[in-house]
Formats: C-alpha cells, sequence, structure tokens
C-alpha cells in the first residue's frame, strides 16, 4: 500500500538524485536503474521504511473507524472487511519492499555479470507481483473508505465535510489501483493518479484527528 501523497512526497526529497518515488515502482527498467538501485540503496530503504510505518498505521485507522460508525448498521461492517483486507495486503506487500531493497542491492553489487543477467528477470518478477498487490490494496481501500465515509454521512458522528471528502478520497484510490492494474496502458495517467492518491493519505490524517477528538469528548 502506497502513500503516493503525503509520504511520497518525503520519498521524493530522499531520492531526489536518481530513485524514482512516489509510487510502489522499483527502478529495473534497464541495467543503468539497478545500479542506480545499487548506488541509492540506503535512501531508497528509508523510503520504503516509512511506507511500511504508514501501512501499519492504518490498521489503528480501520479499527478506529468501525467503532465510530458501527451505530449505523451493517455497511460499517463491510467497510471494515474491505478496508481491513486492503490493509493487511498493504502491509505485506511494503514488508516484501523492505526486504526486497534491504538484500537484493547487495547482492547485485558483488555478482558477476553472468548472475546478474539471472537477477535483472527475477527482480522484475518481484516487481510485477508487488505492482498487483499494491492495485489490489488501492481498490480495497478505496471501497471500504467509501463505504466508511458513507457510514459518517448517515450517522452524523464527524462532519459532513468529512464524509464527502472521503468519498472523493475513495475514488482516488480506486483508480490509482486501476491505473496500477492496467500498467502499462494508461501510463499517461499514471503520475495524475498518484498525486491525486494524497487525497487518501490526507482523509487518513483527518479521521486520525475525528477519532483523537471523539475519545476527548468521551
Amino acid at each position: 500500500m502506497r502513500a503516493s501523497g503525503c509520504v511520497g512526497w518525503i520519498g521524493r526529497s530522499i531520492g531526489r538524485s536518481g530513485l524514482r518515488s512516489g509510487g510502489q515502482e522499483i527502478p529495473l527498467g534497464n541495467s543503468i536503474d539497478f545500479l542506480s538501485l545499487v548506488q541509492k540503496q540506503s535512501p531508497y530503504y528509508v523510503r520504503e521504511w516509512l511506507f511500511l510505518v504508514y501501512a501499519v498505521f492504518v490498521v489503528g485507522e480501520g479499527i478506529g473507524l468501525y467503532y465510530l460508525t458501527r451505530s449505523t448498521g451493517s455497511l460499517p461492517l463491510w467497510a471494515f472487511v474491505a478496508f481491513s483486507a486492503g490493509t493487511l495486503i498493504g502491509v505485506v506487500q511494503d514488508a516484501a519492499v523492505v526486504a526486497f531493497v534491504r538484500q537484493f542491492p547487495t547482492d547485485y553489487a558483488i555478482a558477476d555479470a553472468t548472475t546478474r543477467s539471472a537477477l535483472e528477470p527475477l527482480a522484475r518478477t518481484v516487481s510485477a507481483a508487488i505492482s498487483v498487490q499494491q492495485a489490489v490494496s488501492n481498490v480495497l481501500l478505496g471501497v471500504g473508505v467509501a463505504m466508511y465515509s458513507v457510514a459518517v454521512l448517515r450517522s452524523g458522528v464527524a462532519s459532513r465535510w468529512f464524509g464527502v471528502f472521503g468519498v472523493v478520497a475513495a475514488g482516488a484510490s480506486v483508480c490509482f489501483g486501476l491505473v496500477t492494474a492496467a500498467a502499462p496502458r494508461f501510463s499517461e495517467f499514471a503520475p495524475l493518479v498518484e498525486q491525486t492518491y494524497g487525497l487518501a493519505v490526507l482523509w487518513d490524517l483527518w479521521a486520525a484527528i475525528v477519532m483523537l477528538g471523539v475519545r476527548a469528548d468521551a
């Protein structure tokens, strides 16, 4: 699960000197990309840990949103199922990327030319699997956010604008997932949907503020 908005901005700052940042992609297009990954392993490793920490944070968000909206009936339960499934896939995915970035560049750096030619296709396969996980995670999270937002609008437990913004953020998350799943088709839309996914990150932060406010009132 990629926080391609706020956390992505941090990632871009870390990786300005050569790494592609912001989304899940790992620079594995050609030999130059592989060498760049080797040279920038440490900053890229830090960026991936930021993504993983964000994904773990979202686990608590899903639980809190369920308890906040559960009075509205079965909708929050289905939202919790979709949101939790998306989060679980996202955490596994981000953990896999952290492990990959920690180990693969080191192995690639010490490998000879023959071994590198075997490692590169394997790495691209891993990258493709990560992209599939990202797509599924973002779609499920988008569905969960949409249902939570509708529950908020129905119950009035938080600002109506919070619910409306959540619907928009859910659409951004789903679009990001669909464009990722269709890659390389619609690649011209990838930068746009990656940036609009930042709306989902902002909604996550807003949700944390809402839940803290509810706790304080209680």
